[in-house]
């Protein structure tokens, strides 16, 4: 099912086994079981997601207070510096964003619900590890040198860089290295009782900000923006 993407949304059995590595008879029993199940629909010899797959998330995110928390004050931090602002969670060696505010006008392909990316090069990422103990972070740098090696001689100077400056300024900045023609900001949000960490980050044109900007007002915004959602979730947690 994670084979599945915006520019994947139809594959057959083959374009499946290609993308997971797995082999053809297995993904055809998967695919068999995942369409009685209401997972999958099938058309014709290819298969999407089906409305169903969104049961797996609802669970998830019935009890994400924090989403309903942050939500206004990420519209607003977005709407303010005309860009956008994202809660995310680390999934193995990727972030996955869990909400995003936008403005109100389409700058550029703005990431939504389940949108994933590498944690290595995104701001993100380096908020999210950040709240890693040292364990835990060497680890994950073993496996993304392993599993990454091309990300890896490109980014790991300025993701153990952007890990650090998280930990001693409390965020992180990535210019326009990662996404082209935009900089970003990500902080630290929380690490929950069940280990999960939560970060968030704020991506702006790098035409609407002045030299130093991402650094001396945006970042500074989006860490009030994490303190202000962690002590709300404080009065509503049991």
């Amino acid at each position: 099912m994670e084979a599945f993407r915006p520019n994947r949304i139809s594959m057959s059995n083959l374009e499946i086994a290609a993308q997971t590595g797995l082999n053809r008879p297995t993904v055809a029993r998967l695919t068999y079981t995942l369409t009685k199940l209401g997972y999958l629909k099938q058309e014709k010899s290819k298969y999407r997601l089906s409305w169903g797959a969104l049961m797996l998330v609802n669970p998830l995110l019935a009890n994400a207070k924090i989403l309903h928390i942050a939500r206004p004050s990420m519209q607003k931090l977005a709407q303010d510096v005309g860009g956008t602002v994202s809660i995310g969670v680390i999934d193995r060696l990727n972030f996955v964003y869990l909400e995003t505010s936008r403005v109100n006008e389409n700058v550029w392909t703005s990431q939504d619900l389940g949108t994933i990316g590498p944690l290595l090069p995104a701001a993100i990422g380096h908020a999210l590890c950040a709240q890693l103990d040292d364990a835990e972070l060497e680890l994950k740098l073993r496996q993304m040198r392993r599993s990454s090696p091309e990300l890896w001689a490109k980014y790991s100077d300025a993701f153990v860089d952007g890990v650090t400056s998280c930990k001693s300024r409390g965020f992180s900045v990535v210019r326009g290295t990662w996404i082209p023609g935009t900089h970003s900001a990500g902080v630290p949000l929380l690490r929950d009782k069940n280990g999960e960490c939560f970060a968030m980050n704020c991506r702006v044109p790098i035409f609407r900000l002045s030299p130093n900007q991402i650094e001396d007002e945006v970042a500074p915004r989006l860490i009030s923006l994490a303190a202000n959602v962690r002590n709300q979730l404080a009065f509503v947690m049991p």
